[in-house]
């Protein structure tokens, strides 16, 4: 069973903080990625799912094994985690830091430096082995908790958070190097990050307040959620116009919103009209509708807060 699948997942704290609520779903090979925003259940989903916490009620199973039951030896074998912020030692270098992390997967240490060397070359460390943990950026490290994870050469890689607080291009260069782990690893992620999620994920899973509220493809979530995008007109505006496959949202002398679910369409005939009824336009802005709109639609809420 190439798969990873959690079923009923439930997490009550000691002060009695129900944190994850009945949590089920499955992931495949590919990413996908768990979002919502801090505080809603991810983490501590991972958490549960990687082994590292105990539920207080449900099950995971890991290629058909129970991390939680009679098979958790052979499901943690099969698992890479990387948490937010993986406990590595500042003073040792990146290439010692990662054979210290293959001498506790139980590796002999002659094993453990050629595995490191892979997987630095692999991750695009190779050239700052050398360096102290101490020394490297926030991309660097990320890419150094990733290839701790991959130490054990897991089947499934749990990631999360992975890109908070990296600039945009560590992100991209942080995504581009997962993308390709996932073609043949089932890559489960967190993230409060709606682009992340439309730009990356194969199976998108949104979180709410410990629950799930809706799960698919990036494209599937919005089509069914958040179909509509916008168009918001600046100038000295006249009256509102009626347009074909147009609706209008708000108005007022300097700024008006219509929705709509072809732009590409639309855009050229508002446009005309509103010109021909004598307004000067002076700005024109296409919003289309993303993960964000969709966690608004479904929570009220809005995902970054």
């Amino acid at each position: 069973m190439g798969e990873v699948v959690v079923e009923d997942l439930v997490k009550v704290y000691r002060d009695g903080v129900e944190a994850v609520k009945g949590v089920s779903f499955s992931a495949s090979r590919g990413i996908t990625m768990l979002m919502g925003p801090n505080g809603s259940g991810k983490t501590t989903t991972l958490s549960m799912i990687a082994g590292s916490l105990k539920p207080t009620r449900g099950k995971v199973y890991v290629m058909g094994f129970d991390v939680w039951g009679d098979g958790w030896v052979e499901a943690r074998k099969r698992i890479g985690f990387a948490p937010q912020d993986m406990p590595f030692r500042a003073k040792l270098t990146v290439l010692e830091n990662l054979v210290w992390y293959g001498l506790i997967r139980g590796m002999g240490l002659g094993v453990a430096r050629r595995r490191a060397s892979e997987l630095l070359r692999e991750v695009g460390l190779y050239e700052h082995r050398r360096k102290r943990v101490e020394e490297l950026s926030g991309g660097m490290r990320r890419r150094l908790t990733i290839a701790a994870a991959l130490i054990g050469d897991p089947e499934v890689l749990i990631l999360d958070e992975p890109t908070s607080g990296l600039d945009p291009g560590a992100r991209r260069g942080f995504w581009e190097l997962v993308e390709r782990l996932a073609r043949d690893k089932v890559v489960i992620a967190s993230t409060h990050i709606a682009e992340e999620a439309e730009k990356h994920a194969d199976k998108v899973i949104i979180f709410h307040r410990g629950r799930i509220v809706a799960e698919g493809r990036p494209d599937e979530l919005i089509e069914r959620h958040a179909p509509l995008a916008r168009i918001v007109v600046k100038g000295d505006l006249r009256a509102p116009v009626e347009v074909e496959g147009a609706t209008l949202l708000s108005s007022s002398p300097e700024e008006q919103a219509y929705t709509t679910r072809s732009p590409e369409t639309v855009l050229p005939r508002l446009i005309e009209k509103l010109i021909e009824g004598g307004s000067r336009i002076e700005s024109v802005e296409v919003r289309k509708p993303g993960l964000e709109e969709v966690y608004l639609r479904l929570t009220g809420e809005r995902l970054e807060g």
